[in-house]
């Protein structure tokens, strides 16, 4: 028995945890979600700390490589980056495509047309591409910055416990955390004795079609609001729970809508009266391949019930996310609200939320 709990410590001094934390800040004054006019919403200075057991190496420009990276390195980035931490955040929606290695990413408006009844409908307008190096973004809608990561050898990369979207303690409840995404994007690899300006402008290639992993938190969890949301609009039942529900279906716009779409064609749950075929041409279901749902418990790292969707409630199975071989990676991380996701709605407005990612080579906590 004492062997064994040696060999678990062991094993445990080995994991390597990248841990970032980001505090976002939606203010409750004109805040709107994707059901109404999506106005934008104020976020407070972004709060970013990344850290690292012995092994992996990070930095935030592939010259200076160290243990912890703070928001000035990642606002600093390196000459050229493309790090946008933005002012202002609204919902948007992706498939997980990739233009030039970057994440497509479309802004959807709501309201009642008068052509079509004053039914509540969708349009979507593509956001500006990630082109001018910034440290802020003032019409951003999203997220989304570098980081290199060094090892000695190849490594497979998990979702360490811990990690997901929750509300900030203290603060008033309002579960937009339900409709929150994260996802990585590896632009490249190279030897660790290449050149910086060679780290610095790995792009992912041309043919690479999607990210690498996209990860919806809390999908067990629902709203009363959403649940009416999803009857009203969808026609589709889902049942209001802080945890332990069955994932809802989403579709991601993969296309600019300028002809109004209703909502009820915007949902692949919807399969009542009036819901019709949902568009391949704006509409796609992000790869199976390419995104893993964590419940509400694999945020909390003291919850003994952390899993993912497809595991049972205490697996203790991590997420795999990507692996690493060795040398150095650039990766690109984006964090964003995703308007199509039923708990991203009007009372959801006014959030106070923590993101914390973790990137650990252990695969349980079992040792």
């Amino acid at each position: 028995m004492a062997k064994k709990k040696n060999e678990n410590k062991r094993k445990r001094l080995k994991s390597l945890v990248l841990l970032l934390l980001l505090t976002v800040l939606l203010l409750s004054t004109s805040t709107y979600a994707w059901f109404t006019s999506n106005k934008s919403v104020s976020i407070a200075p972004i709060d970013v700390h990344i850290a690292a057991a012995s092994g992996l190496q990070i930095s935030s420009d592939a010259t200076v490589w160290k243990t912890m990276l703070t928001t000035n390195d990642i606002t600093t980035g390196y000459s050229g980056h493309k790090n946008m931490l933005s002012a202002e955040l609204t919902p948007v929606s992706t498939t997980g495509a990739l233009d030039s290695g970057y994440l497509k990413f479309f802004k959807g408006e709501v309201k009642g047309y008068s052509t079509l009844d004053g039914a509540l409908a969708l349009t979507a307008t593509a956001t500006p591409a990630e082109a001018a190096p910034t440290t802020e973004r003032p019409n951003g809608e999203f997220v989304s910055f570098d980081i290199f990561l060094k090892v000695d050898e190849g490594q497979d990369i998990y979702l360490e416990r811990g990690s997901g979207v929750t509300n900030q303690t203290s603060k008033t409840p309002k579960y937009l955390e339900y409709a929150a995404r994260y996802a990585f994007v590896i632009e490249g690899s190279t030897t660790a004795t290449d050149t910086v300006a060679n780290m610095q402008s790995l792009v992912a290639a041309s043919t690479k079609t999607n990210a690498d992993m996209i990860i919806e938190p809390n999908y067990d969890a629902h709203t009363d609001t959403a649940v009416t949301n999803a009857a009203t609009y969808y026609q589709q039942t889902i049942t209001a729970a802080t945890s332990g529900q069955n994932p809802v279906d989403y579709v991601g716009v993969k296309a600019a809508i300028t002809d109004p779409i209703i909502l009820k064609n915007t949902n692949p749950g919807c399969t009542g009266t009036g819901c019709g075929t949902v568009s391949s041409t704006y509409f796609e279901a992000v790869p199976s391949a390419n995104l893993k749902k964590t419940n509400v418990a694999y945020s909390d790292p003291t919850n003994s019930n952390y899993s993912y969707y497809g595991k049972g409630a205490t697996d203790y199975d991590l997420v795999k996310v990507f692996t690493l071989p060795a040398g150095v990676t650039k990766v690109r991380v984006y964090m964003w609200i995703e308007g199509q996701d039923l708990d991203c709605e009007n009372n959801a407005s006014g959030a106070y939320l923590t993101f914390n990612l973790g990137l650990a080579l252990r695969r349980d906590d079992n040792g």
